[in-house]
């Protein structure tokens, strides 16, 4: 049974970040804290690796089996309860073969201040075989509320609180030296924890869009349903200003999930 709620391929897309539950145990490995940094950053202008029209596009795979494809795109700058914001914006599809079966159609927005790099509104629009999830969310972040669609219910969150999706875009701002932590304030599905992610190691790796020296890091995390992890996720990141996500690899309870970088473009080629 499809559990409510529940994010599937979409979280894929998001480098498997949308089906987090809570955080899993931290090592005992030493790190570097990198939360001050985050902090004091707040109050400066952002410096983004990206610009309008950039694009990734994905093939996912499970257990070897080609299952779909994803795409990450900065679409556009738009306005949002009076605050410039960078708009996210995510796709995942299965394919033909798949589709069949369980056809999937999911898209994710997110609304990222461009001051700040907190996210201002996420939403999400799950199609997965007979499951179907309309989410939207206002964020105020002067008066720490997450606010759902319709103004009904609204629940507290932290300073500085991101959604899943502006959560992967703040990494790609923030240095990665080895050894070091991330630690994200994140509120997805009505609730809020601190996403951590580790900075493993350096490594070369290839994939259909080309060779990348990269950066290794872990997102430490648990979650329920298909998407579970089951030891390690690691992600690569390449080892430069633009952090492109190039590779994920995971254990789920039934097989394993690759999802890697086929095609991209960093900027958009006509007049802006």
């Amino acid at each position: 049974m499809r559990r409510a709620g529940g994010t599937g391929a979409l979280a894929l897309l998001l480098l498997l970040f949308l089906s987090l539950g809570s955080l899993g145990s931290d090592s005992d490995r030493d790190t570097v804290d990198l939360t001050p940094y985050l902090k004091a950053r707040q109050a400066k202008p952002a410096k983004v690796p990206w610009k309008i029209g950039e694009y990734f596009q994905f093939s996912i795979d499970w257990s070897g089996v080609n299952g779909g494809s994803a795409l990450m795109q900065v679409q556009n700058i738009q306005t949002v309860d009076g605050h410039r914001t960078w708009r996210i914006v995510t796709k995942a599809e299965s394919n033909s073969f798949v589709s069949k079966f369980y056809k999937v159609r999911d898209r994710a927005e997110s609304y990222i201040d461009a001051e700040s790099l907190y996210t201002r509104r996420f939403e999400k629009h799950l199609r997965e075989g007979n499951y179907k999830q309309d989410v939207s969310v206002r964020y105020d972040q002067e008066a720490r509320k997450a606010i759902y669609e319709g103004g009904t219910k609204k629940i507290d969150v932290p300073p500085r609180v991101h959604d899943v999706l502006s959560a992967f875009y703040y990494v790609r701002t923030c240095p990665l030296p080895e050894g070091g932590v991330v630690s994200i304030p994140t509120h997805d599905n009505e609730k809020s924890y601190d996403m951590v992610v580790k900075v493993i190691r350096r490594e070369r790796v290839e994939v259909p869009a080309g060779k990348f020296d990269c950066v290794l890091v872990e997102p430490v995390l648990k979650s329920e349903g298909i998407f579970k992890s089951k030891g390690q996720m690691l992600v690569w990141l390449s080892d430069d200003e633009r952090r492109i996500p190039v590779q994920v690899k995971s254990k789920v309870p039934i097989g394993s999930i690759s999802v890697v970088l086929t095609d991209m473009r960093l900027a958009f080629t006509g007049k802006q």
